[in-house]
């Protein structure tokens, strides 16, 4: 059954093969993503770190010229975010909850919230879908803990492209992992 997907994706039906991998070796982070649909940006540093920035090749929209969707990855000392650092919550959660809020506060509706482990993260996830109402954005977010530090994957799609871009969008979340030392 392996080889009959491998195949169809070889022959670019059904599922593509992520041909490209991120990998950042400091962060120890890694990911693949379809480098035939995205493609890297300059990352920023801010008052969190950006580590990675991609964006789609070709706009979410025939015409536009000016939005293309985007994946980022910042990372921040946890310690400093002060509700997770206050909070008597597992980490995590507690993690998933300040993002959740700040979403909120930029006028987003949370879709759905979750912290769930998967193999590439050791000490799991959060993941959050929200839809942000005055620019019709989506974004998808995963967020994790790694030692002193809280990494944030934010995928950002222009609302009516999201579900035509979720099996793209969750083969790239479900590749992201802490590489061992």
């Amino acid at each position: 059954m392996r080889l009959f997907f491998a195949i169809l994706s070889l022959c670019g039906l059904g599922f593509p093969l992520l041909a490209a991998t991120y990998s950042d070796p400091q962060h120890r982070i890694s990911f693949q993503y379809d480098d035939t649909l995205w493609e890297t940006g300059a990352p920023k540093r801010n008052d969190v770190e950006t580590l990675v920035s991609l964006q789609r090749r070709t706009p979410d929209k025939e015409g536009d010229t000016t939005y293309f969707s985007r994946l980022s990855i910042v990372k921040e000392d946890w310690s400093k975010i002060k509700t997770v650092k206050e909070s008597k919550l597992p980490r995590l959660e507690a993690y998933k909850n300040h993002a959740a809020e700040f979403l909120k506060s930029q006028r987003f509706d949370i879709l759905s919230a979750a912290v769930r482990k998967t193999t590439g993260i050791p000490d799991g996830i959060f993941e959050i879908v929200a839809r942000q109402r005055d620019f019709g954005l989506t974004f998808q977010q995963v967020g994790f803990l790694e030692k002193e530090n809280a990494y944030l994957v934010t995928i950002t799609v222009r609302t009516q492209k999201f579900p035509e871009y979720q099996t793209e969008i969750n083969q790239i979340l479900n590749s992201l992992k802490i590489n061992n030392p």
